[in-house]
């Protein structure tokens, strides 16, 4: 078993090393970008190293795998402050059955801020002021995760995803071909994923795909969705060097290797500090190519009771000195 981790852990560190030259043809070529924004502020933290999480909600927006170990009732709630004035809302709710697996209703909400629209005009100002309609994107849809044997579980989603940029009055000329023609599409998408636990010590290993979906046309270009393909690897250091500082604490490393349609290869680290199940620091680094950022930190702080667990978390995301930084925050409890 040892050997085989170790094999998997140098074909997951030489399949994310390539050529940055030979990759940059792949920057700008997916649509709905939105789908890439990671929906957990306790993901975010670890620049979004997320595949390995085990009873926690949030990991629907990740690896529908986790969902397998959500016990009981579980409901979930993601706020995240982007950039330019946007936001994005990440909710769930989830229905443990026993036997028969885990299934959840999710939805990812996106509000792209207010936008001004003009149009050429005959008036002093040479222009008027015009309703450029809705401009926003969602995602709702299903999950399912169920364990197939104690150290095996999958998982999957299936979702509607939609974009509205707007109306516009399409011209040839001065006259106009197309009044307050609908700039929106749609389509079905979905994600797959496992995780494994090998049986060593905590050593975990995942795989996710995200976002798989067919060609779409937007006026005359076709585009994908931002597919991301990630294969991981995750333990608890302290199992792992088998050094016990306590029952009670916790020191998880997580490795993912991501692979996105409309962006380079790049290598995630993530590391998550937990003290008596109660209070977590973390810490992540990714590459510069990611949708959300390069550098990551966050704390969160879980309330147990013998009928309700609760859980805050918070995190901070670095976009260096132009875009700034996104702040996120999650509220999510079962019973």
């Amino acid at each position: 078993m040892k050997k085989f981790c170790l094999l998997f852990i140098l074909i997951l560190l030489v399949w994310t090393v390539q050529p940055a030259q030979a990759e940059m043809d792949k920057l700008g070529q997916a649509g709905m970008t939105f789908l890439s924004i990671g929906g957990s502020a306790r993901a975010a933290g670890m620049a979004n190293v997320f595949d390995w999480a085990q009873n926690d909600l949030g990991s629907v927006f990740y690896n529908p795998a986790g969902l397998a170990t959500v016990e009981k009732r579980a409901f979930y709630f993601n706020y995240t402050q982007w950039v330019a004035d946007m936001s994005v809302s990440h909710m769930a709710i989830s229905w443990d059955t026993g036997q028969y697996g885990v299934f959840a209703l999710h939805a990812e909400l996106m509000d792209y801020g207010t936008f001004n629209g003009t149009a050429i005009a005959t008036n002093e100002q040479g222009y008027v002021d015009i309703d450029v309609g809705d401009v926003n994107a969602m995602s709702v849809g299903i999950g399912y995760g169920i364990k197939l044997t104690d150290l095996f579980a999958i998982g999957g989603n299936i979702k509607y995803v939609s974009q509205k940029l707007g109306t516009t009055d399409t011209y040839i000329g001065d006259e106009i071909e197309d009044a307050g023609k609908a700039n929106e599409i749609s389509d079905i998408a979905f994600d797959f994923g496992t995780s494994f636990r090998t049986g060593w010590r905590t050593l975990m290993l995942t795989m996710s795909i995200r976002n798989y979906a067919s060609q779409q046309l937007y006026e005359n270009e076709e585009f994908q969705l931002p597919q991301t393909y990630k294969i991981g690897v995750a333990a608890d250091l302290w199992q792992i060097f088998d050094y016990s500082p306590g029952a009670d604490h916790t020191a998880w490393l997580a490795i993912e290797g991501n692979d996105s349609h409309d962006r380079p290869e790049f290598l995630s680290v993530g590391l998550e500090y937990g003290m008596a199940n109660m209070l977590f620091l973390r810490l992540g680094y990714a590459g510069q190519e990611n949708v959300d950022g390069g550098f990551g930190a966050g704390a969160g702080f879980n309330l147990n009771t013998d009928s309700f667990t609760g859980k805050i978390d918070v995190s901070y995301s670095d976009f260096g000195s132009v875009l700034g930084s996104v702040l996120r925050l999650s509220i999510a409890g079962s019973f």
